[in-house]
């Protein structure tokens, strides 16, 4: 990793609309809840250097992604820097909130296929994103490598804050591998979807790879867009195939 590049960003069509980002203009109790869950992450990474954030979830659909984003954009907006790393390489999204382009991220810097980390700039100049690159056949591998370790070493010596999204837990293994690498994880709850038995299926896993689960995000609450932190903290269905096309046998089966 020789070289350290802001990108220009090239704009993308969306495939389809986000939920609007934070910014100046949300709606105030938005921008509340936001700066509570900054406020009180902050205050956890207190003393450490550059601390690192996962956002996961227990199942997709959670809203992991949104949640990852704007808390990106709260710290961000607080006037430190902040890198969101899209670590979700099965199925990226967070490009699509910027309107960016995918490839060029991190699968191809994990792979050693790419040297040099590529940045994209976004409105506010405190925040950058790495992108997931294109989709690799082997993220959970790559995640826990050598080279994520570097990685990770190396944006701190740029950078307040790391948020990391990450794929479900309870899907693929993919978030839980990092365990060791970062400061702790962010597990957020969708208000009236996400089953408790669930939630405490991806704890036990969080906590079998002895990870830090700093706190929860009760996602839409009250049905309003709104978010809410704690830190107290059925099968898969048709997300069993996670980031993959489901075989023709399985769909015959309404698996």
């Amino acid at each position: 990793m020789r070289v350290f590049s802001r990108k220009q960003s090239k704009r993308t069509t969306r495939s389809h609309s986000e939920r609007p980002l934070l910014s100046a203009s949300s709606p105030f109790a938005i921008k509340e809840a936001y700066n509570s869950i900054r406020t009180k992450l902050i205050f956890t990474g207190k003393g450490e250097k550059c601390p690192v954030f996962a956002v996961t979830s227990s199942l997709a659909g959670d809203g992991k992604t949104t949640n990852a984003v704007s808390l990106a954009v709260s710290i961000a907006m607080a006037d430190q820097r902040v890198l969101l790393i899209d670590s979700d390489m099965r199925r990226p999204s967070v490009h699509r909130y910027f309107n960016i382009e995918c490839r060029n991220g991190l699968s191809e810097i994990l792979a050693g296929l790419s040297s040099e980390i590529k940045l994209h700039p976004t409105e506010n100049s405190n925040l950058s994103i790495l992108t997931a690159g294109q989709i690799p056949p082997n993220p959970a591998e790559l995640l826990g490598s050598r080279q994520m370790d570097m990685l990770l070493d190396y944006v701190r010596q740029y950078f307040d804050y790391v948020i990391i999204d990450t794929p479900p837990v309870n899907i693929v293994t993919d978030a839980t591998v990092i365990a060791g690498k970062i400061t702790g994880y962010i597990l957020v709850v969708q208000s009236g979807k996400t089953h408790i038995r669930d939630l405490s299926d991806a704890i036990r896993q969080i906590e079998e790879m002895n990870g830090n689960i700093v706190g929860t995000i009760l996602n839409d609450p009250m049905g309003r867009g709104e978010a809410h932190y704690s830190n107290h903290y059925s099968r898969y269905g048709k997300y069993k195939y996670y980031g993959e096309s489901i075989p023709e046998s399985k769909k015959q089966h309404g698996e």
